[in-house]
């Protein structure tokens, strides 16, 4: 009893529904195994160095092996279940704007008085008085014979304090007849829905783009900030509304180049920024423009694929010669550039910190912490100008980022916030026909318990770090607000399970970083998705995520007019093959060169599925005569099939609307082929064309104008009966 009881406090689930529709039953091995790894105690690792972090975690999970006591379980019981009841008010809380309400705990007998005090975020003090007869008992809890009462007080603008959104500060003063306690915390009052855009029915559509991909005749062998310059005037000319963009997250190169497995998700990666958009190039220019340094610039240029290692060793070279610069220039006259330079880390507070010191640990060379926030600094004011540019462009959205799910074990981001994450599991997801053994990502997954006793305030930095410079932002796996499935570090603990999220507190912390920063939200919901996150998602009005390839009934691929209307629907991304490659089964090919089939049995059922899928996309595209009926498959034009493809899935009725770079230019090699790692060089392949290149290609141009075209023709409908037009 006492066991199960942790468990469901803990949040560890017990079973799922699968892709199939199934009820999985998780196995009691898995679910205490999981227990185990949450409950190993992380506080030794608390302000230590990276070294120091990783010694500790790997010493605690000695720990994990052993069976939790009876002691350890009713006092960890005590601790989640009884001990909240005891404090009158506690450190966080939250309602809604609309209903805006406070509450507090106190023993049934309780006949005192309870003084209030509230200070509104940035403003001012208000004070009042509760007595017992003001409030509603909405919960008890029995503690060693004593009833302890759950009470909601109702805040009204015209009788004590008028709250907006915000996090406001909050103090009681407890009152009885042998004692008088004060207890402080936060009240944080949230929307019910995230940020909507004005033009809401308008169709939207944008291109999406991994930023390191793109190549340019002015880069050193890596996309950056005025790739995406050029590639936002490109967009904006031909009517698009946004740039979705993969996570620009602070990486640990050249160890991991998955844009997926940062380092830092606060923290942007100083590798995108444009060497000579600097304001202190000028004073370096005469080197730079040298023959030495311009061959190195030329080679770099040559690669199909990212050479990280050359790539940092070069621009970080540049960078400190920039850096020098900036400090003979501006730092001793103490000019506006360096005042506000000085206000920018003032700004990024302790989180730019932890990722100076973490990245100074971890290379030797970084010997002055200035250094490493000049980069923020360049990197957050050159983001900060393509989004301006897309603005004045005209784009309605801008840039879209991408918050990844997780963060590196050993990067920045966790080593410095242990106390918020669980450092023995790894995040991934539960065996399924796409993996049968499971994914395990490598990423270390947020606590549950932890966040909430810290008052979520690393997720409240986490979010409201990456809506800057956007008009949106994008959340991979966004099924993460519920669960996760946690793997178990340690050997002999089980296969995994499901852990759960405070969903409710954590939409509502989104909702309200999404008004404030008025940029919208789509959830990365593709996979098992749970119909309790379908249901709070789009209550909270956060987009839906929808791909072609999965948008399918039992007769094959959807008709457009069924998509969702709060939706971003994907031509494609970075985790499927090129919309030429799955045309061409090059994907396919590949994938048996890897050896990622099995057998030969298996790779003959993935080509008959391939022959049926194409046949059902050339039926689809007949129906709504963007090609002749009756084509034989061998006959087909691929320029005519990508402009009816195009035609066909931008006249649906999902609100946003995304094509990749890639597929427009017909690539056929995939960014990223989950599942593998040493097989094939994920997130290093570059564009075989460049921008200059893009943007004069004709056909290029004529699928843009088709897309256009077509967007602008719809009206988005959300009433449940979508409209439906044919485009021949």
């Amino acid at each position: 009893m006492g066991l199960g009881k942790l468990l469901y406090l803990q949040g560890v689930g017990a079973e799922f529904i699968d892709c199939f529709g199934n009820n999985v039953q998780i196995q009691p091995l898995d679910r205490n195994g999981i227990l185990q790894s949450m409950c190993v105690n992380d506080a030794s690792t608390k302000g230590a160095s990276t070294s120091d972090t990783l010694n500790n975690i790997a010493a605690n999970r000695s720990f994990v092996s052993s069976t939790l006591s009876d002691e350890f379980i009713q006092q960890r019981i005590f601790e989640l279940d009884a001990a909240p009841w005891l404090l009158p008010l506690h450190g966080f809380q939250w309602s809604y704007v609309d209903d805006p309400i406070v509450e507090f705990h106190l023993p049934e007998h309780f006949t005192g008085s309870i003084k209030v005090e509230i200070e509104i975020e940035h403003g001012d003090k208000f004070h009042f008085p509760i007595s017992l007869g003001q409030m509603r008992v909405v919960g008890d809890y029995g503690i060693d014979g004593i009833s302890y009462l759950k009470y909601q007080y109702q805040l009204n603008d015209d009788i004590n304090a008028p709250l907006g959104l915000g996090y406001h500060g909050i103090s009681a003063t407890v009152e009885s007849a042998s004692s008088s306690e004060t207890y402080t915390g936060q009240l944080m009052i949230a929307p019910r829905s995230a940020y909507v855009h004005a033009d809401s029915k308008t169709a939207k559509w944008g291109l999406s783009t991994q930023l390191y991909s793109l190549t340019s005749q002015s880069q050193w062998g890596i996309g950056d900030f005025n790739d995406l310059q050029k590639l936002i005037e490109l967009a904006a000319a031909k009517g698009a509304d946004f740039i979705l963009l993969n996570p620009l997250h602070a990486l640990d190169l050249p160890e991991s180049a998955s844009p997926y497995s940062p380092s830092d998700r606060r923290r942007l990666n100083p590798l995108y920024i444009h060497i000579e958009s600097v304001a202190e190039y000028a004073a370096i220019e005469g080197v730079i423009t040298s023959k030495l340094w311009r061959n190195k610039q030329y080679q770099l240029a040559q690669s199909r694929l990212l050479d990280y290692c050359e790539i940092h060793e070069t621009k970080f070279s540049i960078y400190q010669m920039l850096f020098n610069a900036f400090i003979k220039e501006h730092k001793n006259n103490h000019s506006k550039r360096y005042l506000d330079f000085a206000c920018f880390k003032q700004q990024q507070g302790e989180g730019l910190s932890q990722y100076v010191t973490h990245q100074q640990q971890r290379n030797s060379c970084f010997t002055d912490a200035e250094f490493l926030c000049y980069l923020q600094f360049i990197a957050y004011e050159q983001l900060l100008q393509c989004q301006a540019k897309a603005k004045t462009a005209g784009m309605s959205l801008g840039l879209i980022r991408d918050m990844a799910v997780g963060a590196s074990p050993t990067g920045a981001e966790v080593c410095a916030n242990i106390d918020n994450f669980c450092t023995n599991a790894n995040i991934g997801a539960p065996p399924d026909p796409f993996a049968p053994q499971g994914q395990n990502w490598g990423l270390t997954p947020f606590d549950p318990i932890k966040l909430a006793q810290h008052k979520f305030e690393h997720f409240i930095d986490l979010i409201r770090s990456n809506m800057v410079s956007c008009g949106g932002l994008r959340i991979d796996h966004v099924m993460g607000l519920l669960r996760l499935w946690w793997w178990p570090k340690q050997e002999g603990l089980g296969n995994g399970a499901y852990v759960y999220y405070p969903l409710d507190t954590l939409l509502a912390i989104l909702c309200l970083e999404s008004q404030r920063a008025q940029c919208v939200l789509i959830g990365e919901d593709l996979g098992i998705v749970p119909p309790e996150i379908v249901a709070n998602l789009a209550k909270a009005k956060i987009f839906s995520n929808e791909l072609f390839y999965f948008a399918k009934h039992h007769d094959g691929f959807m008709n457009p007019a069924f998509y969702k209307s709060h939706s971003l629907m994907m031509l494609a991304n970075h985790d499927v093959p090129t919309l030429t490659a799955w045309w061409t089964a090059a994907d396919i090919e590949l994938r048996h060169q890897l050896n990622l089939y099995d057998n030969e049995q298996q790779l003959d059922e993935a080509k008959s599925l391939r022959l049926i899928e194409k046949q059902q996309l050339l039926d689809l595209l007949s129906q709504h005569h963007l090609i002749k009926a009756n084509i034989v498959m061998g006959e087909v034009d691929f320029e005519q099939l990508m402009l009816a493809w195009l035609q066909l899935s931008a006249s649906g009725n999902s609100a946003l609307y995304s094509i990749q770079i890639d597929d427009l230019i017909d690539e056929v090699k995939p960014i990223n082929i989950p599942g593998t790692w040493k097989q094939y060089p994920n997130w290093c392949r570059r564009l075989s064309r460049t921008l200059e290149q893009i943007s004069a290609d004709s056909t290029v141009n004529n699928r843009l104008d088709a897309i256009n075209k077509t967007r602008r023709s719809r009206y988005i409908d959300d009433s449940g009966k979508p409209e439906w037009a044919v485009y021949g």
